[in-house]
């Protein structure tokens, strides 16, 4: 029995500033909520390699490690938790490239703060950049802060 997957396009920037276009498979069931498997969820599973599909004939296996950042080229369902706390944010990588987006956290009123939500995330945080979702890999930033809203979108 073949299980069916659902194929999410995205845009895979790797440490060494390559990029890669192809599409992730998805589960049509999350493990942790109603509906299908997020981009977020699958980056953040316990496996090293992850499959990509290059094109219908090609698919390839791409270290986990490796990965700086994803980029849905679709917007995700879901990804925005309901009365979430919209936090505008800076992230600057190790490479010194810098993006600005929007990190929405859901956490109580008690921890708030963009760092709760970092220090609650897994290896991949969201944030939203512009129109995109975009998985950022916590092992290549450098550092990350709060701005001012309205200077919130933005990349390089």
């Amino acid at each position: 029995m073949k299980l069916r997957m659902i194929k999410k396009r995205v845009q895979v920037l790797f440490e060494d500033g390559t990029k890669l276009t192809g599409s992730f498979f998805l589960s049509p069931t999350s493990a942790h909520h109603g509906g299908t498997e997020s981009i977020k969820e699958l980056l953040n599973e316990d496996r090293k390699y992850l499959p990509i599909e290059l094109n219908p004939e090609q698919v390839v296996l791409i270290s986990k490690n490796t990965i700086v950042m994803a980029s849905a080229m679709e917007k995700e369902t879901e990804i925005t938790p309901r009365g979430s706390t919209k936090i505008p944010a800076e992230v600057v990588f190790t490479s010194g490239e810098t993006i600005s987006g929007v990190v929405y956290q859901d956490l109580p009123i008690t921890h708030s703060r963009l760092s709760d939500y970092l220090n609650c995330s897994g290896a991949f945080f969201h944030i939203e950049v512009e129109t995109r979702d975009c998985f950022v890999a916590n092992a290549f930033v450098r550092l990350i802060k709060s701005v001012a809203p309205g200077k919130e979108t933005g990349s390089p």
